[in-house]
């Protein structure tokens, strides 16, 4: 009887030592681990922009939301958190802004003008600056875990105590 709950028991034990679905840690492609620049994505019928921060310099790549070709010849106005800043042609199809010092760790708020010979549209977005804490979704993810493992944890002692209960009774019965 004795061996018979132990057995039990290190079977109920041995369902925690499982990987369940995505966490068997067998061979993993290594993960590259960098530091992604601020970005702020602005998107209209006619035009599409790419803001990437890099360093102070706001650098902004727009090209036709149609054929995802360069604007050419394009004409731009920069306005960040309501306060005009000057741009100045990198390539074409590309702009460079320095973002002025005020802004720094704060949420931005853009807007941007374009104007090309026969187009005019207004492309606004936000541009998120500091430290994101994109940790949230792993702690939740883990605090889901610790109660599917007090979930299965409950239940073997659940089957134990069953178990238990009917070696008793057989046992009781053969005595009688």
């Amino acid at each position: 009887m004795k061996k018979t709950i132990l057995l039990l028991s290190l079977l109920a034990s041995s369902m925690f030592a499982l990987a369940g679905p995505g966490h068997d840690h067998g061979e993993e492609a290594p993960v590259v681990e960098g530091e992604a620049s601020p970005r702020v994505l602005m998107e209209s019928d006619l035009f599409e922009a790419v803001g990437i921060l890099k360093g102070s310099t706001l650098e902004i790549f727009i090209d036709h939301a149609a054929t995802n070709a360069p604007v050419k010849d394009a004409t731009l106005e920069l306005e960040l958190n309501g306060e005009k800043v000057p741009l100045e042609l990198h390539a074409e199809g590309e702009f460079d802004a320095v973002l002025p010092d005020a802004m720094a760790n704060t949420a931005v708020a853009v807007a941007l003008t374009v104007a090309t010979g026969d187009s005019m549209d207004i492309l606004a977005g936000e541009l998120v600056l500091g430290e994101a804490h994109g940790d949230d979704d792993h702690a939740t993810d883990e605090h889901g875990h610790l109660l599917e493992y007090l979930a299965l944890g409950a239940l073997a002692l659940l089957v134990l105590g069953l178990v238990t209960v009917l070696m008793k009774r057989r046992s009781n019965k053969g005595v009688n």
